[in-house]
């Protein structure tokens, strides 16, 4: 333990550098008596844990597996010459429980370090007169959120996972639990952070600390996302779903109200900028969002993609909600970001030499895009759309390097000669397309959890669910009128219109399907137009029409296009996809996106287990608890038949 005690003394002599980031690393397993008699006596030793709670998310693993769980799985990327044997098994979907890639160690690392902040944080605050209760209640939310997408991302990643709110403390505990179901994780994190979203301060001072710690519209943006997937369960009844998708919509308006205010409040400041100038004028009248603008037209071409070079090159934009923040800094004394550039794409400054573990996906790109209206039959139909450009870099018939998280800036502009932008066949003459390959900047690139459009899209999704629920709700009520006898007719008819008020949502605006199918059909168009701005401005064929889509399904199919444009690379396109089978209850959905990427017939048979999403509980933990059991989809490997 007096190891341990020399760990967590350093930390403080160390101090912070920069936020989230600290001069070293903190083993918590376990902390005892010794340590809270030694060390848990003032602010600053609760501040120190707090920070390498951040710092743990920074380390070698946790972006890393995050970025295996989410992405290599979907059918946004593909393998490149470096890509390792393992890795390239579970894209091909024959992952073993051997695999580094079951690993959660990362996660759980994270998790004790905001369960021992929790634990031990009160009892500071009882002997520490200058910690305040305000700077205690801060404390305890930022670690209650971080703990949350921690646990968050395991459940998504293995379903079913052991789950503890208590640190460890004491050499004594036994640490072999069994694993707690998801739908209860998924609850008692709900409550946990109900608790505490409003301790979270709205902002802070410093701009990078607003996106690069926990405020309260992040807490905010976790909540949503837990009420989506509490919501996305085919075994609830639709009333119960519907609430949940309610609670969604209204921390999403709580997230987009403060951006708004935001925005308004601070003269359209960001980082010195007048937003004014970046802000994009006419998403912002017609969709009533201010998100950044992709193009400058402060010249005599329009050049971009600004937004994207703020968001993902600069960080810690306007947009952004919550970001892990490393510094831009080659000290070693000094975080770097290693995971995304091992994965996305990395040059060595001395040598030239490229190296990548991952490629974009050449399937997205199936052809040149040159369609003047735009459809759903393809992922890139319209030549406009930035997000074609500027996440990887596109090539006719060669591979598709990710650029997103791995270039410092973009450029794909145009000459300003709108009557040439945009003809059939014209991808890239008039645009250009230019990068320097050896400035990258993988190593010191931010990682977004969490940032304004994704907000803009739980939203828009959770209206879409809530339409299709309140029709189906609607038309059973009308169904089972229409059974009864005719002289109860009229009572019926009553009853069905009552069901249809018990299920809407209050408020005028949003009281039908059709009004929440008309805003969540506003809510993507605002997104899908900002990566747009020469659709919006010349061509409205190129943006989705209205009258295209007509019932749910149309509108989901709507939906995931433009997150998987919008999200790409992010860690978010596999999770979307088991979302979805989890709500249908079925692995029709999950399997037509992803069953020509595994060859197998063995694996092709699994993809009609549900289990089959998720990932395989690593071999090591069975050995060392027991208590836990393998993911029935992976019962035929040999070392885990027994179970």
């Amino acid at each position: 333990m007096n190891k341990i005690n020399q760990t967590i003394k350093a930390i403080v002599a160390a101090g912070v550098v920069g936020m989230g980031v600290c001069a070293c690393s903190l083993d918590l397993l376990p902390l005892n008596e010794v340590v809270l008699e030694n060390y848990w006596t003032n602010k600053a030793d609760v501040e120190s844990v707090v920070t390498s709670c951040y710092s743990a998310m920074q380390d070698g693993g946790y972006v890393s597996q995050l970025i295996v769980w989410g992405e290599t799985r979907s059918d946004n990327v593909e393998e490149t010459s470096q890509t390792n044997e393992a890795l390239k098994n579970l894209m091909k979907g024959t992952i073993k429980s051997t695999s580094s890639y079951c690993d959660w160690s990362a996660y759980y690392n994270v998790i004790n370090r905001c369960n021992t902040v929790i634990y031990y944080a009160p009892q500071v605050a009882e002997k520490d007169p200058n910690y305040t209760s305000s700077e205690l209640a801060i404390n305890i939310a930022e670690c209650k959120a971080l703990r949350a997408i921690s646990y968050l991302t395991l459940i998504k990643t293995f379903k079913d996972v052991p789950f503890s709110m208590e640190p460890s403390i004491d050499d004594n505990i036994n640490y072999q639990i069994p694993a707690t179901p998801f739908e209860t994780i998924l609850d008692t994190l709900i409550l946990d952070l109900e608790a505490s979203k409003n301790a979270a301060p709205k902002q802070y001072t410093s701009y990078q600390d607003n996106t690069g710690r926990i405020t309260r519209a992040a807490m905010y943006a976790i909540l949503a996302e837990l009420y989506l997937w509490k919501a996305s369960d085919a075994n609830l009844g639709k009333a119960e779903q519907n609430e949940n998708y309610k609670k969604c919509i209204e921390c999403c308006d709580w997230v987009l109200a403060f951006k708004q205010q935001q925005f308004n409040e601070n003269n359209r400041q960001a980082v010195g900028t007048n937003l004014m100038t970046v802000v994009d004028d006419k998403v912002y009248t017609q969709y009533g969002y201010p998100l950044l603008a992709e193009e400058n037209t402060g010249g005599s071409a329009q050049t971009g993609p600004n937004a994207f070079n703020m968001i993902f090159g600069t960080g810690n934009s306007y947009e952004s909600i919550f970001e892990l923040t490393f510094p831009n800094s080659t000290s070693d004394q000094e975080k770097k970001n290693a995971d995304v550039s091992n994965m996305y794409g990395s040059v060595d400054e001395k040598t030239g030499n490229e190296s990548r573990s991952l490629y974009a996906n050449a399937d997205m790109m199936q052809s040149t895009p040159n369609g003047t209206t735009y459809d759903d039959k393809s992922l890139f139909v319209v030549p406009s759309d930035y997000r074609a450009l500027a996440p990887f870099r596109y090539t006719e018939g060669g591979s598709f390097q990710i650029n997103k998280y791995v270039v410092s800036s973009s450029m794909a502009g145009y000459t300003g000669d709108d009557s040439r932008y945009g003809q059939v066949g014209q991808r890239f003459e008039p645009m250009t397309y230019e990068q320097s390959p050896r400035r990258t900047n993988s190593q010191y690139e931010n990682w977004i959890f969490y940032r304004m459009t994704e907000i803009m899209l739980f939203r828009a999704e959770a209206e879409i669910e809530l339409a299709g629920n309140m029709t189906d709700m609607a038309q059973a009520a009308e169904d089972e009128n229409n059974e009864n006898d005719e002289n109860e007719e009229e009572g019926n008819e009553e009853g069905a219109s009552a069901a249809k008020r018990k299920v809407a949502v209050e408020g005028a605006s949003l009281a039908t399907p059709e009004a929440l199918y008309d805003d969540a059909f506003n809510l993507i168009v605002a997104v899908f137009a900002r990566s747009n701005p020469y659709a919006l401005r010349k061509s409205t064929k190129m943006l989705p029409q209205r009258n295209s889509y007509t019932d749910k399904a149309s509108f989901e199919t709507l939906l995931l296009n433009e997150r998987r444009r919008e999200l790409l690379f992010e860690a978010k396109r596999y999770y979307d996809l088991v979302r979805f089978a989890r709500r249908e209850g079925s692995m029709d959905s999950f399997r037509a996106a992803l069953s020509s990427r595994y060859e197998s017939a063995a694996v092709k048979v699994k993809l009609g287990i549900m289990d089959f999403m998720y990932m395989p509980i690593a071999k090591a933990q069975l050995k060392v608890n027991p208590k836990l059991k393998q993911n029935p989809a992976y019962y035929d490997e040999e070392e885990t038949v027994k179970n």
